[in-house]
């Protein structure tokens, strides 16, 4: 199945609701507000993809949900556009992948140059860290907050127009989630 189908509008609203855990399709027709055929074909749909995936539960009562869908991996769909190089490709991601991406996702390109450098330095410690959050500017310095067992240096040097980034151990670190165990 081509990639680009996968994505209308009602297969990336149930992607969505899945993203917060498992629903059977009688939950998702719910939410959607749409029909339990239509959210039934567009799961099959994605299933086939390989993007969601189902399971099967025991459960022999009238209007229960007997399947539950989630999102099957970590993927992602690329699409890479400029000058001299325009692509396409769906690519399984690694906990760092992830990180990366979800500071791509982040609106100050300034603020993403620094962070980006700044989780290349502390990557080797992603094992002791439970969670790292973005958790804004402080005194002209973007902050990650993290909690764990991680032993991390109070700054790290970025470059670009920050300096520096913060580094606060917290228990529950705030903000934008970059990482969680």
């Amino acid at each position: 199945m081509d990639h680009e189908t996968l994505f209308t509008a009602t297969k990336w609203d149930i992607l969505k609701c899945l993203e917060k855990g498992p629903q059977s399709p009688i939950e998702l027709s719910k939410s959607l507000s749409s029909s339990l055929a239509n959210v039934s074909q567009q799961l099959r749909l994605l299933e086939m993809a390989g993007v969601v995936s189902s399971k099967r539960i025991a459960n022999r009562d009238k209007d229960k949900p007997r399947i539950l869908y989630s999102i099957a991996g970590n993927l992602s769909y690329l699409i890479a556009t400029s000058e001299n190089f325009v692509d396409k490709k769906l690519l399984s991601l690694s906990d760092r992948n992830k990180v990366i991406l979800r500071i791509w996702f982040l609106e100050d390109q300034q603020v993403r140059y620094a962070l980006e450098k700044a989780f290349w330095q502390i990557e080797t410690n992603l094992g002791t860290i439970d969670r790292l959050s973005f958790a804004g500017i402080e005194k002209g310095h973007p902050v990650l907050e993290y909690s764990g067992d991680a032993k991390l240096p109070a700054t790290i040097q970025a470059g670009g127009q920050f300096a520096d980034v913060i580094l606060r151990h917290a228990k529950i670190p705030g903000g934008h989630v970059l990482f969680e165990r």
